[in-house]
């Protein structure tokens, strides 16, 4: 496993602005040229289309990576407005998304799977108990969590060895929560961080003016509305020149920050283009 994943959310094509899927074929064979071999993807990205790229782009190849996927969130396709989606961590519904996953990623095993977001209406201990005889049944090799709070991290742990957590943690946000990490210290979780780049807004490419088409999730998102995105530009204007005394770009400089906390083994970075995967292959060479 690299110190990189492969972020293969804009491969669903949505939520992005626009994507175009052909430079992020170019971008995934540039990933493995430079040695990355992890990928991170999700049922619920582009409703199952991230998937099929990406197997179909890796080819033969995709029986060597680290590919980590996750379940639990059903979804009802809306063809005229955003899809619903729903969490469901039920046993039956991880079993359905564990298969599914293994259909479109045309593989035996899935090497990661995560729980994509816990699912209040579901007991942990039942998912959990799924997953143990889903690694039992040889169709998953690694559990994960995904934005699992402390409490919902123990009530796991005790069905189950935990092989991994994704979470966000970034520059603006601050380090990982104290808790978490002393958890996963303590039984030997591998911590996988997400939105290091905060959307992008880490990159340094925007500035107050910047606008986003109702087809980027940034337009919804407060951190890039009004006073909030005022004041993070603010503070991407400090970071940048922290980052220059340190000869690297901005984007190296926070991804730098992030892998330096214990517990953290790896960020996932969503890439569009191959110049954003050998920029960014900087930071860790």
């Amino acid at each position: 496993m690299t110190s990189i994943f492969f972020g293969c959310e804009p491969l669903g094509g949505t939520d992005w602005g626009h994507v175009d899927v052909g430079n992020i074929k170019n971008a995934i064979h540039k990933a493995l040229d430079l040695g990355i071999n992890s990928f991170d993807t999700a049922g619920v990205y582009g409703l199952g289309l991230s998937e099929e790229r990406l197997s179909k782009i890796l080819g033969s190849r995709r029986h060597d990576m680290v590919i980590a996927t996750k379940g639990g969130l059903f979804w009802e396709e809306n063809h005229s407005e955003r899809s619903i989606i729903i969490k469901d961590s039920s046993p039956s519904s991880i079993r359905r998304d564990v298969e599914s996953s293994l259909r479109r990623l045309r593989l035996e095993a899935l090497p990661i799977f995560f729980v994509h977001w816990p699912d209040d209406n579901t007991a942990i201990e039942d998912t959990f108990l799924e997953l143990l005889l889903l690694k039992k049944e040889g169709k998953i090799q690694s559990i994960g969590c995904s934005n699992f709070s402390e409490k919902q991290l123990n009530q796991a742990i005790t069905v189950s060895q935990i092989d991994y957590i994704q979470m966000p943690v970034n520059i603006l946000n601050g380090p990982p929560d104290k808790n978490i990490s002393a958890i996963c210290k303590k039984h030997d979780i591998k911590l996988i961080a997400y939105n290091v780049l905060a959307n992008g807004l880490l990159t340094g490419k925007y500035n107050e003016n910047s606008i986003f088409p109702d087809n980027d999730r940034r337009s919804r998102l407060p951190l890039f509305k009004g006073i909030n995105f005022r004041h993070a530009i603010d503070k991407v204007e400090v970071l940048k020149v922290k980052a220059a005394e340190n000869n690297i770009s901005l984007a190296q400089y926070v991804i730098n920050w992030t892998l330096m906390h214990e517990n953290i083994s790896s960020v996932i970075l969503g890439i569009k283009n191959s110049k954003q995967i050998e920029d960014n292959f900087c930071a860790i060479s």
